[in-house]
C-alpha cells in the first residue's frame, strides 16, 4: 500500500534520529505500527523508523522527517 503525504521538517529533538513521524490513521492505511521500518519514496528511496504524529499533527495529513532523511529520498518540504 502506498499514501502520499506532505513534507514537513522534524521538529529538534527527532533531528538525526532516522525517524518519520506518520499520523496513525496512514499507519493503518499502509498496515505498520510505531516501530516498524518504512520506504520513503521521494525522487530516490530511502527508509525509517515510524514514531506517532505529534498530537498538533493529527488530520494535517504530513510526515515529518529531518533533513537527512529528505535528502536521502531527494524530496523537500511541501
Amino acid at each position: 500500500m502506498e499514501v502520499q503525504l506532505k513534507v514537513a521538517g522534524a521538529r529538534q529533538e527527532d533531528v538525526g534520529r532516522g525517524v518519520v513521524r506518520i499520523d496513525k490513521k496512514f499507519q493503518r492505511k499502509i498496515n505498520v505500527v510505531q516501530g516498524d521500518v518504512v520506504e520513503i519514496i521521494g525522487n530516490r528511496e530511502t527508509a525509517a523508523l515510524v514514531i506517532d504524529a505529534y498530537p498538533d499533527d493529527i488530520g494535517l495529513d504530513i510526515i515529518r522527517m529531518d533533513g537527512l532523511i529528505r535528502k536521502n529520498a531527494k524530496t523537500t518540504m511541501g
